[in-house]
């Protein structure tokens, strides 16, 4: 199999002041998250099809779908985590790329939605190291963290790596947290989602997201709606709405979370953010039943 060029770098994921995406790294592909547990992918896919341990350590495994292949790779300090996601082939799910771009998208795409690539030279096979010259490897890892291989001009592979944290501003920037959430991007919303994301709701019961998010989004079920389908629902909610907005701080004054809370209808809605290496990400939706005033006098 070939895989996309790797470039050894230690993957350490600490708490850093950073703001909701960061405008050049992207930390999810195909449901993924950067950083998250490698074994979740073979529970929700099932054993790959192939696995290989190089000589340095850094590991992948491989998943044959529909049309493409799925490998996800480890580096070799933390082999219990994913490094770097690639997918390769002709087709994947709708919102399973990087974000708008998908395989067999044109080449024309890539670069209107990425802008110039840092490098455009012709791909290689990593293992032979022989030279593809019908293949076009679009490089963005030095700006960013992601590359392409177009042939004739389609894209046929994708290749998310990490490459350091994201670099985001010191508080949760609200206003573009509530575009993602009003636009009902499903590629958006999952990277916007903790990977520990729960929503509570009223009745006490507790959701978590278990397969990938990008499906759940997508079928009908208590988060979809909570996200999408209820009169209460985050993609009707609006900063206007906010009735209390408090920065979570620790003992050193570090901001490390944010506090929402709305009122709408017979429900109070808490919303929790918290910072992590891939920036802003929603950790908790808390729901609860508002008395209405006369109950409230009784």
């Amino acid at each position: 199999m070939k895989l996309i060029q790797r470039t050894i770098l230690p993957i350490t994921f600490i708490i850093f002041p950073f703001s909701l995406f960061g405008e050049s790294k992207l930390f999810m592909m195909y449901g993924i998250k950067l950083g998250q547990k490698r074994n979740l992918v073979s529970e929700i896919y099932g054993k790959p099809f192939k696995s290989h341990t190089f000589e340095d350590g850094y590991s992948y495994d491989a998943f044959k779908l529909d049309e493409h292949i799925l490998v996800v790779e480890s580096e070799n300090k933390r082999p219990d985590l994913v490094w770097a996601i690639q997918i390769q082939g002709n087709k994947n799910p709708k919102f399973f790329g990087l974000n708008e771009i998908n395989l067999g998208d044109n080449a024309e795409k890539v670069i209107s939605t990425f802008g110039k690539p840092d490098e455009i030279r012709n791909a290689y096979d990593e293992q032979t190291k022989e030279e593809l010259k019908n293949i076009q490897y679009y490089s963005y890892d030095t700006s960013r963290n992601f590359s392409f291989e177009v042939q004739n001009q389609k894209v046929t592979s994708i290749k998310l790596s990490f490459k350091g944290i994201a670099s985001v501003a010191d508080t949760l920037e609200i206003t573009s947290t509530f575009k993602i959430l009003q636009s009902k991007n499903l590629y958006q919303i999952a990277l916007l989602l903790d990977q520990n994301f729960i929503l509570k709701e009223k009745d006490q019961k507790e959701f978590k997201i278990t397969e990938n998010p990008v499906v759940v989004l997508h079928t009908k079920n208590e988060i979809s709606n909570r996200f999408f389908n209820l009169p209460n629902s985050l993609a009707n909610l609006s900063p206007n709405d906010i009735l209390e907005s408090l920065d979570l701080k620790n003992d050193n004054q570090f901001v490390f979370g944010k506090y929402l809370k709305f009122k709408k209808g017979d429900e109070t809605i808490h919303l929790f953010f918290l910072k992590s290496y891939e920036g802003w990400t929603l950790k908790e939706i808390n729901i609860e039943s508002t008395p209405n005033s006369a109950e409230s006098l009784k």
